[in-house]
């Protein structure tokens, strides 16, 4: 996607928080165990902050970890907060080359500040529908942009996680999405995730609209109508290995 598309979601789903966080801050987030809209919203800005200053940061120097812990100050208002950290994201990354070279977490070899654009925009999606679901409100999601969610997660985190305990065995889940083109086959094994694209018959399937199983990759329940085949097991497997 490019980055102004990236950008566009940000800001309207930057939005969406911001006027959550207004009107039932101390609301609980069910996916979100022991956090209020209040602490989801704090999380959020922070990452924002630091994923603003790491796409504009060159590439070989490494952002201050002490923007990821700036809060509120005293007396601020949360939601005001963190709608100028959405606001000075949009601004700064609409000035950054998207092929411009940038350190990320992801890769030893180094990236380019599209990760960057992708990441922020992705995690306010996922924040987002964390929110809205504190009040009950889930608001329509573009099938293609969650198809880019879980293209991502198959892309940096998966990827990222090869060497921890995922408790797998070979068995494969494939996700099909029914409004976008998205298909994917995980297989899981003892300390990795091996990901295939593409239409294949897996242990188990899931089988819906691109916003649940985005929700499913990232070990949210889904929240709309979708077919589970096979082997239901591996689904709350790999479901438990991608709770974050």
């Amino acid at each position: 996607m490019h980055r102004d598309t990236y950008l566009a979601h940000l800001e309207r789903d930057g939005r969406r928080i911001a006027e959550i966080a207004r009107r039932a801050p101390t609301a609980a987030v069910p996916t979100c165990p022991g956090w209020t809209v209040a602490d989801l919203v704090e999380h959020t800005g922070k990452v924002h902050r630091w994923q603003t200053e790491a796409a504009r940061h060159n590439a070989g120097t490494f952002p201050d970890p002490a923007v990821h812990e700036v809060g509120p100050a005293p007396g601020q208002d949360l939601a005001d907060w963190f709608q100028a950290g959405v606001d000075a994201a949009v601004a700064t990354m609409s000035q950054v080359d998207p092929d411009a070279p940038r350190w990320t977490w992801a890769s030893a070899e180094g990236d380019t500040a599209q990760w960057y654009f992708r990441r922020i925009s992705q995690e306010t999606l996922v924040h987002r529908i964390d929110a809205e679901l504190a009040v009950g409100e889930v608001t329509d999601v573009d099938a293609d942009f969650a198809v880019d969610g879980v293209d991502e997660m198959c892309d940096v985190f998966i990827p990222a996680a090869t060497g921890q305990p995922i408790g797998g065995n070979g068995e494969s889940l494939h996700l099909h999405a029914t409004d976008a083109d998205g298909e994917w086959t995980l297989t899981m094994h003892a300390d990795r995730v091996d990901v295939a694209r593409g239409h294949a018959k897996g242990d188990a399937a899931v089988r819906g609209p691109a916003r649940d199983l985005l929700l499913q990759v990232w070990g949210r329940d889904p929240i709309g109508d979708v077919e589970i085949f096979g082997d239901e097991a591996v689904v709350r497997a790999f479901r438990a290995a991608a709770k974050i």
